[in-house]
C-alpha cells in the first residue's frame, strides 16, 4: 500500500513540477526529458508599439501558436496601424481604446471577434467591421469622425444576445 501511495505521490508531485515549469527544460540525469514548445514568433507587425503590445502578451502568456492568443488588451499604447493583426485569427477580444487609429481594414478579417474595443481614436470608416458577424459587445465612442452611414447596418448585425453598441456621439443624433 505504501509503495502505491508513494508512486501516486511522485506522480503527483512530478506533474505539478512539469506544471510549474512549463517555460523551463527539464533534466535528469544530463537527460533532457521535457522541453517547453517555442514562443509564437512567425508574424509581422507594421506598428512598432502594437508589435511590443503582442510580444508583451505572447511571453505573459506562454503562446506558442497563433490561435492560442484569443484576448489582446493594446489600449493606450499610441499605436496607429493594426497591419499584420489578422495573424491572429482566433481574437475573441481586443481592446485598441486610446489609440491613434485611423484605418481599420485588417480587422474585418478577424472574424472571431466578439468583444471589440475602439473608443478615443481617429477612425473614419468603420465599414470593415460589418464583416465581424460574431461581434457582440463594440465600442466606438469618441471616434470624431466616424462616418454613421454603416453603423446602422453594423446595429442590425450584432449578434442578438444582449448586443451592447456604443455609438460615436455624432452618430447618437436622431
Amino acid at each position: 500500500m505504501q509503495i502505491k501511495f508513494s508512486l501516486i505521490a511522485l506522480t503527483f508531485i512530478g506533474s505539478a513540477f512539469l506544471t510549474a515549469c512549463n517555460n523551463y527544460s527539464v533534466s535528469v540525469n544530463d537527460k533532457t526529458v521535457y522541453t517547453p514548445a517555442p514562443l509564437f514568433k512567425d508574424y509581422q507587425l507594421a506598428d512598432a508599439k502594437l508589435k511590443d503590445c503582442v510580444e508583451q502578451t505572447i511571453s505573459d502568456l506562454n503562446v506558442t501558436k497563433a490561435d492560442d492568443l484569443i484576448r489582446l488588451n493594446c489600449s493606450d499604447a499610441g499605436i496607429t496601424s493594426v497591419a499584420g493583426l489578422d495573424k491572429f485569427f482566433a481574437l475573441a477580444e481586443l481592446n485598441l481604446a486610446n489609440n491613434q487609429l485611423s484605418d481599420i481594414n485588417e480587422l474585418g478579417n478577424l472574424g472571431r471577434l466578439e468583444v471589440l474595443v475602439l473608443n478615443n481614436n481617429q477612425i473614419k470608416n468603420p465599414a470593415p467591421l460589418l464583416s465581424l458577424l460574431h461581434l457582440q459587445t463594440l465600442d466606438l465612442t469618441k471616434n470624431p469622425n466616424m462616418a454613421c452611414k454603416d453603423l446602422y447596418q453594423l446595429a442590425q448585425n450584432l449578434s442578438p444576445n444582449k448586443p451592447q453598441l456604443k455609438l460615436p456621439e455624432q452618430c447618437n443624433k436622431g
